[in-house]
């Protein structure tokens, strides 16, 4: 696992930074949540923008891992399921990248971001490009979303999306506009 900001894979860490210009650009850098945060690095960019990030993923291990390399003064970091996190909001924006394919009640996590923002960025694995069964199998993935699931998945919490990105992979890290690469990344806003 990555133990600074420069070994974080690239096209993880650019899904972090275009989210951070869109909240910049945007204005929606107050208060923040990185729902399923893993071990921190993305929060700790959030929070070079954020006044606040509140970063919540539900492993004890990442915890660990994101109070040694991650921790930021403007950052809450809580271990706890996102359903069962007693999250108050609003926040000016909910991201959430590489979270909902490993969740079972991602209908309900997105119904919860519905209640707290009005601005939601996140992404997820394409079932088109990167079949959730073709091998190697990544075992805590629960599925993939095709475009079209996304986008309804998305629609559950009451976001209309606006902005359409993909990302081809991990050698491919650029953000190219539509939902035809590996990784599909969404703006959503009420």
């Amino acid at each position: 696992m990555a133990t600074s900001l420069a070994e974080v894979r690239p096209d993880h860490r650019l899904r972090y930074q275009t989210a951070c210009k869109w909240l910049e650009d945007n204005q929606a850098n107050t208060h923040v949540l990185d729902a399923g945060c893993g071990v921190g690095y993305g929060s700790a960019l959030l929070a070079q923008v954020a006044r606040h990030v509140t970063a919540v993923d539900a492993s004890a291990e990442a915890k660990s891992y994101y109070e040694k390399y991650f921790f930021r003064d403007n950052i809450n970091y809580l271990t706890a399921n996102i359903l069962d996190a007693n999250l108050v909001g609003p926040f000016d924006a909910v991201v959430s990248f590489e979270f909902l394919e490993h969740i079972e009640e991602a209908d309900r996590a997105i119904e919860l971001f519905g209640r707290l923002t009005k601005v939601l960025i996140c992404s997820t694995p394409n079932e088109i490009i990167r079949p959730h069964k073709m091998e190697p199998v990544n075992p805590f993935h629960t599925r993939h979303y095709t475009p079209d699931e996304f986008e309804s998945l998305i629609g559950v919490g009451g976001f209309r999306v606006v902005a359409r990105f993909n990302q081809a992979g991990g050698a491919a890290p650029d953000i190219r506009p539509g939902w035809n690469g590996k990784f599909m990344i969404a703006v959503g806003v009420k």
